[in-house]
C-alpha cells in the first residue's frame, strides 16, 4: 500500500482539527442553553411565589410566563446564529479549513492522482 501523500496527512489533521474544535464549540453551546433552562425556570419560580404571594395575578402570570418563553425562544435563535458566525470567523482566523475548502482539495487531489496514473501509463507504452 501507498504511502500517505502530505495533502492526504494534511487534510486529515485539518479534519480532526476541525472537529475537536466544533466539539469544544458545542459543549460551550450546550452549557449556554443549559443556563438559559436554569434562568428560564428561576423566573418561574420566581414568578409562581409572586402569584402566591397576591403580588400579581394567575392571569398575568401565565401572560407573563409565555412572554418569557417566546423572548428566550427568539434569542436562543438569534445566539444560535451569532454563535455560528462567530464560529466560522474563529475558524477561518485558525486557519482551519472549511468542510468545502476539505472536498475541493479531495477533489483536486483525485483527479491529479487520475492524471499522474494516465501519465505512468502513457510512459510505459
Amino acid at each position: 500500500m501507498a504511502k500517505k501523500g502530505t495533502s492526504e496527512h494534511a487534510t486529515e489533521e485539518a479534519k480532526k482539527e476541525g472537529s475537536r474544535i466544533a466539539g469544544t464549540f458545542r459543549k460551550i453551546v450546550l452549557a449556554s442553553v443549559g443556563a438559559v433552562g436554569v434562568a428560564q425556570d428561576e423566573v418561574t419560580h420566581l414568578i409562581d411565589r409572586m402569584v402566591e404571594r397576591g403580588e400579581i395575578t394567575e392571569k398575568d402570570a401565565r401572560k407573563l410566563v409565555n412572554d418569557v418563553q417566546k423572548e428566550v425562544n427568539k434569542r436562543r435563535k438569534g445566539g444560535q446564529t451569532k454563535a455560528e458566525k462567530e464560529m466560522e470567523g474563529m475558524m477561518e482566523k485558525l486557519n482551519v479549513p472549511s468542510k468545502a475548502d476539505i472536498e475541493d482539495l479531495t477533489k483536486q487531489v483525485t483527479e491529479l492522482s487520475k492524471r499522474i496514473e494516465e501519465l505512468k501509463a502513457g510512459m510505459g507504452k
